[in-house]
């Protein structure tokens, strides 16, 4: 699977003329998000159609009996309506748009939907699927029956394949908070002839790399490899990347299922280096993680590694093998307190860089 989001966006007119053909759905994304050669997302037009400008119909995943008319102008907008209550409305967005195709309705296009009700903190998903040739709607996928909250689409992995509508769900556990939910499911739907229904539901990581369980060493993690492209490391462990920033100059990514606080740095589209910082529990191959001590890190490396800066109570300790086979490369470790408040590995220039400009 080889997904790396982008989404872009067009015109008004289209809203005018096909606002009461369509529905709608729900989820959250930050806007900078995007994806590394996905091939669903890169345009919001299939047939003509402006996906990003038109009027949905929206229920909030069930939260209303209703559809609430949403006009969306770039992909997002704001919906009141007597259905929503007095003095309380939802901020929607578009997350995804992907283009395919179904058995007994050729081309389709399936959009997942952000809605935040306001005045709230929280937020429902929700997915559509539309003729792409006049924008009418086929029909939603179910709302999910679980107890406390409900499950997080990730964006990045909806797609139309083999006659289903799938994507990857992020349940939560009895035990995880809000905003933390750590078992990752796929999910596929197909149409029964009256709607869509759910065909499957697989633990998402049974076929693919669990970063989780992977240690980080100066040439990467686990089968991720410093100097691979984003496609490849999405080929190496199985699940799609998400970046955020420019891919073509500085981004960083994300992994779908990876521990929260490992991050991916791509420099010009090549892998240049792997973050760890909290709450990511990830060590290095000598057992080195967030937390660990000064002391424990100079007993571990020896003299393989130097200071090469003091601020106050903050220290960057730099592990540099000393063996031709590493290729110069490094582990960096920030330290606050005598202790690792972060950890990145790959080349030198890439380890020590700061945020993408």
């Amino acid at each position: 699977m080889t997904h790396i989001l982008s989404t872009r966006v067009g015109a008004v007119t289209a809203a005018l003329l096909s606002g009461f053909l369509a529905l709608a759905m729900v989820i959250s994304v930050p806007p900078a998000q995007g994806s590394v050669g996905s091939g669903g997302d890169r345009t919001s037009r299939a047939e003509g159609i402006d996906w990003k400008n038109l009027t949905y119909g929206l229920t909030c995943d069930d939260s209303v009996d209703r559809p609430v008319p949403v006009a969306l102008r770039d992909g997002a907008g704001t919906a009141r309506d007597d259905a929503i209550g007095r003095d309380r409305h939802w901020e929607v967005q578009i997350q995804r748009i992907v283009h395919g195709t179904l058995p007994r309705f050729g081309k389709v296009t399936s959009i997942l939907f952000y809605c935040h009700p306001q005045p709230t903190n929280y937020f429902r998903q929700e997915l559509r699927v539309y003729h792409s040739g006049d924008g009418t709607e086929i029909g939603r996928t179910p709302t999910f029956d679980v107890s406390g909250f409900p499950p997080e689409y990730q964006p990045e992995t909806l797609e139309i394949k083999n006659g289903h509508v799938s994507a990857d769900l992020a349940f939560y556990g009895e035990e995880d908070a809000h905003g933390h939910p750590s078992i990752l499911r796929h999910v596929t739907w197909a149409w029964n002839g009256r709607q869509f229904v759910k065909r499957s539901e697989t633990d998402a990581l049974s076929s693919r790399v669990d970063l989780r369980r992977e240690r980080v060493t100066v040439n990467g993690i686990g089968p991720v490899r410093i100097g691979m492209s984003g496609q490849q490391v999405e080929e190496a462990i199985g699940s799609p990347l998400t970046i955020v920033g420019d891919f073509s100059h500085c981004a960083d990514g994300t992994v779908a299922g990876a521990p929260d606080g490992l991050s991916l740095r791509f420099i010009f589209g090549t892998l240049v280096a792997v973050s760890v910082e909290p709450p990511a529990k990830t060590s290095t191959a000598s057992g080195m993680r967030v937390g660990t001590t000064r002391d424990d890190l100079i007993r571990t490396y020896a003299d393989e590694i130097t200071s090469v800066g003091v601020d106050g109570g903050s220290e960057r300790l730099v592990f540099a093998p000393t063996a031709p086979r590493f290729g110069g490369r490094v582990i960096v470790f920030d330290l606050v307190d005598g202790q690792v408040e972060r950890f990145t590995a790959g080349t030198r220039d890439g380890a020590t860089a700061g945020p993408c400009p």
